[in-house]
């Protein structure tokens, strides 16, 4: 195995020396430099005639960092040399990002068990994907996912992008909904001149291994520039049989034994006892060697897609034209595909009646048992395939009308589909008929023993196909500039109006190839803004004394009408105070504002209904009825968050900062289906009815709910209520951190840096009235620390990085007594050579150790939204630029 990682590297050397010979002697240019500190990209007096035409994330002045809040810069080069494969993956460097909710690994926290096409959204704070607002170029993306519900960055191409920026904090009063943690901006490059080309090979000693070509093409002009960037990625899939940790059998490991009993030969019940059917099958020759209180347990998922196979296909482009000195046309967009496919493995729990020709009882007279049962080993997985698209136009105009003030007027149009295409799976209707059939040639046999293939296709032939579409239209106006000078500079003024229009359409077809059934649903709305936003100099380079450098004020706010949920007015205050230039200390206070999406309050859209769902309890695995759905009294998320914080560079090459944040959020959205400890944890308890009656089972499956996997009535242990819910409040706060240094000795640069978040408090109340709980290093939350450091050293063409990454270790509280997780920390290692002037190549190793996502004594004993599965990736990548 690890000579053919070897053989693949060989490989890829030979085809970055082909690139190599296509290389020009001259590097592309950009003309706007990245950095790493946003203040950078704007460092420009206020006195300058010519303000720098550059927003940064935060403000929608030019020219104006954001007042009172640190922003989270990646440049140009620092995405350059990152080992990923997607924007998305950038920013698992920043520690605000947390990988709860939507992600490819797949996972339950947070609404992650609807990521039916495994989309990844972006989480700071550990919120949740929705309190997270993503933009490109200051622009919303249509909603993804097959409710809607996340928005995943990687439809942009990473080698599009001049810089990422990251601004931790409340930001609804500049940019409304959803910005409750925070925004991310994923800023294009423009006036690029050139051609880039980049690939990438990575392999792991498993069959798991990652593609990459991605290339950018750019011109600029007198008035004008243009650009296009395109990129394709593949990756295998990562099955479960590639990794000796992925087991439901964690006794070794000191956990439970969490296999199932649904295997072949499988387990028989019966009037409350259980029998383990023996190899060979049973017939009523040997149904009295049968053994009371016995059961077979087998791991089938060791055939999981813990990362499905995937192909992404990506383009972006923008233009810009000037009319006249004071009037530019502009426009860009992005189109993006992927698709993938997804092996399930499916179980069934049969209802054998006394009919069927293969029936067996170790009771006597039973007219009935029921069998834990599986085709898995006979037919193999369900591979089950799903697709999603993404794409955005926008046009507009831009004119400067008097003095410095800048008019902007652009309209955006976007629209997503995903689909989870299911086709195959365990139909109900085709089962019971098998099950009952009195003809031993077509009847279904679960005792063991060979079955027709026509009865196995028959029941396999299961829809259960789930397509969601959103639409986003947005019209947007706005202008800023000088108000009037003030000793300090000049008061700045951003006001501005925007209209938008969100329509979401879901639908589940249901039923067989052969007698299919829709369930839809869909709907719109409207919302309706004005903004402004005010940046005061109080003290500046005009007037600056001992003592105060540099004080600045800024006040924000923002109103919406919504067509469907009334109104809302959030303003945000923000201050910077500079007593000498060399340190910075800043604040800000505001609130937030995020309305229920359509698929959150619709009772049917987005795969709503009844599920037959195994889950771990106190001693075992349970089998019992999940509810998934949206809730119609679902009120508005709010939040009130500020900080405070400072940065010091006290010499040339050192800057430190430090910020304290607070969240206060309130009527928190969440679905609950699938989450881990949801049987066990108290916080979760009104939710969950343990050992529920026949009668109440019997209510709930004629209740006109969707039946969406087939249930059996006789062994239905739980029910727990997974529908979307107002799950009262969080109040999170903590402390980010980083210092970076730079340095030289002799000819040799250096570089270092260390940054993370360290959560003070994370208090979670579950439904209104029931009191703050502390969950702060609990699992489905975010763990008390993370950080990341790193050390890099470029000598002439030269160069080398390696970085740490580590995750705090928690209590796993689903378990009695709880478990202590231990901590994951990881290295990667980066090596470059600059062949030429105009040609790269570089060698990378994520985890170099090759260390395993640490116990977690649950399913798959491993908590995928705290851990990469990923074994050690090696890769080989190249760069040429002409």
């Amino acid at each position: 195995m690890k000579q053919s990682v070897v053989k693949k590297l060989a490989t890829c050397v030979s085809a970055s020396a082909v690139m190599a010979s296509l290389a020009a002697p001259a590097w592309a240019q950009d003309s706007a430099s990245s950095t790493d500190d946003a203040s950078a990209v704007i460092n420009k007096s206020a006195d300058d005639k010519q303000i720098e035409a550059i927003i940064v994330t935060g403000s929608r002045i030019r020219g104006v960092a954001p007042v009172g809040s640190n922003v989270i810069a990646i440049g140009t080069d620092e995405i350059a040399r990152e080992p990923v494969t997607s924007t998305n993956d950038l920013l698992r460097r920043v520690p605000q990002v947390v990988s709860l909710g939507a992600n490819r690994n797949g996972g339950t926290a947070q609404n992650g068990a609807a990521n039916a096409t495994r989309g990844a959204g972006i989480n700071l704070r550990g919120i949740s994907t929705n309190a997270t607002l993503l933009l490109y170029d200051g622009k919303r993306f249509p909603p993804q996912g097959t409710q809607g519900q996340y928005t995943d960055p990687s439809v942009i191409p990473a080698i599009a992008l001049e810089r990422v920026e990251v601004v931790a904090d409340g930001a609804s009063a500049i940019y409304g909904s959803d910005a409750i943690a925070g925004v991310v901006n994923f800023i294009m490059r423009k006036n690029f001149d050139g051609v880039e080309v980049r690939g990438r090979l990575g392999m792991t000693d498993s069959k798991y291994a990652e593609q990459q070509i991605a290339g950018v093409i750019g011109k600029t002009w007198n008035g004008g520039s243009a650009m296009i960037a395109a990129e394709f990625t593949h990756n295998s899939a990562l099955r479960g049989y590639d990794l000796d940790w992925y087991q439901d059998d964690n006794r070794a490991r000191g956990g439970r034994d969490l296999r199932t009993t649904n295997c072949d030969p499988g387990t028989l019940s019966v009037g409350g006892t259980t029998y383990a059917i023996p190899q060979g099958g049973l017939t009523a020759a040997n149904a009295g060697t049968l053994v009371p209180g016995t059961s077979n347990k087998c791991f089938l998922n060791a055939q999981d897609t813990v990362i499905p196979k995937q192909n992404r296909y990506n383009v972006v482009g923008n233009i810009s034209q000037d009319l006249t000195p004071d009037i530019r046309l502009f426009a860009d967009g992005f189109y993006s595909y992927r698709d993938g496919t997804i092996a399930g493995v499916n179980t069934i729990n049969a209802t054998v009646p006394s009919t069927n020709p293969f029936f067996v009882s170790p009771v006597a007279g039973a007219s009935s048992v029921s069998v834990a049962y599986s085709l898995v080993p006979t037919v193999g997985p369900d591979f089950n395939p799903y697709h999603g698209s993404s794409w955005n136009l926008m046009g507009g105009i831009e004119a400067r009308p008097f003095g410095d003030w800048r008019a902007t007027v652009y309209y955006a149009h976007g629209e997503s589909e995903d689909v989870a295409d299911r086709r195959l799976g365990i139909n109900s209707g085709a089962l019971a008929v098998a099950l009952a059939d009195t003809d031993p040639a077509t009847a279904l046999n679960v005792f063991g023993g060979p079955n027709n293939p026509a009865t196995i296709a028959a029941i396999r032939d299961r829809l259960f196909v789930i397509t969601g579409k959103t639409r986003l239209d947005v019209v947007n106006a706005q202008m800023d500039g000088s108000l009037f000078e003030l000793p300090g500079g000049a008061a700045r003024l951003a006001v501005g109006a925007e209209y938008r229009k969100e329509y979401t359409f879901t639908d589940l077809e249901i039923g067989s190839s052969v007698s299919a059934a829709h369930i839809a649903d869909g709907g719109s709305r409207n919302v309706k803004a004005v903004f402004g936003e005010l940046f005061v100099p109080v003290v500046g380079a005009g007037n600056a004394m001992s003592g105060i450098e540099q004080l600045s004020l800024s006040l924000a706010g923002r109103y919406e009408k919504y067509s469907d949920f009334g109104h809302t007015s959030n303003p945000k205050i923000g201050l910077t105070y500079k007593p000498v230039d060399a340190v910075t200390i800043r604040g800000s206070y505001g609130t937030s504002f995020r309305a229920p999406t359509f698929t959150e309050v619709s009772t049917v859209a987005g795969g709503a209904g009844l599920y037959y769902d195994l889950l771990p309890g106190p001693a075992g695995n349970q089998r019992g009825i999940g509810i998934a759905g949206g809730n119609p009294d679902l009120k508005p998320e709010t939040a009130t968050t500020w900080s405070v914080g400072g940065d010091i560079a006290p010499v040339r090459g050192l800057r430190a900062t430090l910020t304290y944040f607070h969240i206060d959020y309130k009527n928190q959205i969440q679905a609950l289906r699938g989450t881990p400890g949801l049987l066990t944890n108290p916080l979760y308890s009104s939710f969950v009815i343990l050992n529920p009656s026949a009668a109440q089972v019997q209510d709930l499956i004629a209740s006109g709910l969707p039946i969406n996997a087939p249930i059996d009535e006789t062994n239905v242990t739980f029910i727990a209520d997974g529908r979307r819910q107002n799950l009262g409040r969080s109040v999170v706060a903590g402390l980010d951190f980083g210092v970076y240094l730079d340095w030289a000795i002799g000819a040799v640069q250096f570089d270092a840096s260390a940054q993370g978040t360290y959560f003070s408090k994370y208090d979670f109340e579950s439904v209104p009235g029931a009191g703050l709980t502390g969950v702060r290093g609990t699992i489905n939350f975010p763990q008390k620390f993370r950080s990341q450091a790193d050390l890099g050293a470029r000598f002439g063409k030269f160069s080398a990085r390696i970085v740490w990454n580590h995750l705090d270790g928690y209590e796993n509280n689903t378990v009695t007594p709880v478990q202590k997780v231990s901590s994951y920390d990881t290295f990667d290692v980066n090596l470059g050579v600059d062949v030429t002037s105009a040609f790269h190549v570089g060698l990378d190793v994520r985890n170099l150790f090759d260390r395993d996502p640490p116990f977690v004594d649950t399913q798959r004993g491993h908590d995928p939204q705290s851990a990469n599965p990923v074994p050690r990736l090696i890769s080989m990548t190249a760069g040429v630029k002409f």
